[in-house]
């Protein structure tokens, strides 16, 4: 269509319109200034305290090296995807995965919460995780790593791993680092 006077109006006010959703869309947006949102937004306590207790055992399950107890963590269709690693699918892989992480890189870890939000049946999670090799003769070596969780509550009302995802925050202790 080629655009005549009689057209601009209409166009004009497509456009104001357009103007007009752009400011109140920049206008809601919190400012710097306001806190940050809420660390367990939509979480009931009972989701807190079924996704805290995820987290003690997943410690737990770590800093025994019992990929089998960790597995229990999970869902059967779950995928991980560690920093600079294809995507691992199942919770048979992830389980492999760990069992020659244990194997290799033995290590403790601690895990700190930064943010739940619950919506319906999903839960998102970051977390820091601290991991701690033994150094031998030398000093530990530490590493910090972010995680994000997806969780999703089961038939039972109880909570698994469905998805998980993780990087190091770069400061690694030692040059090649540490993924798990």
């Amino acid at each position: 269509m080629i655009p005549t006077r009689r057209s601009f109006p209409t166009v004009r006010r497509l456009a104001a319109c357009l103007v007009a959703a752009g400011l109140a869309a920049c206008s809601s947006r919190p400012s710097e200034t306001e806190p940050p949102a809420a660390a367990t937004h939509g979480a009931s306590a009972a989701d807190l305290a079924a996704i805290g207790r995820i987290h003690q055992e997943y410690v737990a399950a770590h800093n025994a090296s019992d990929a089998d107890r960790l597995m229990a963590l999970w869902t059967d269709d779950a995928v991980l995807m560690p920093m600079d690693e294809p995507a691992i699918v199942g919770r048979q892989a992830i389980k492999e995965h760990y069992e020659e992480f244990f194997d290799q890189n033995p290590s403790e870890i601690t895990l700190e919460p930064v943010e739940t939000r619950v919506a319906g049946d999903w839960a998102f999670e970051r977390i820091q995780v601290t991991v701690t090799l033994p150094g031998g003769k030398q000093e530990n070596r530490h590493a910090d790593v972010k995680y994000l969780w997806i969780l999703q509550r089961q038939a039972d009302g109880s909570w698994k791993i469905a998805r998980a995802i993780y990087n190091l925050d770069g400061n690694i202790d030692d040059e090649e680092g540490v993924s798990a």
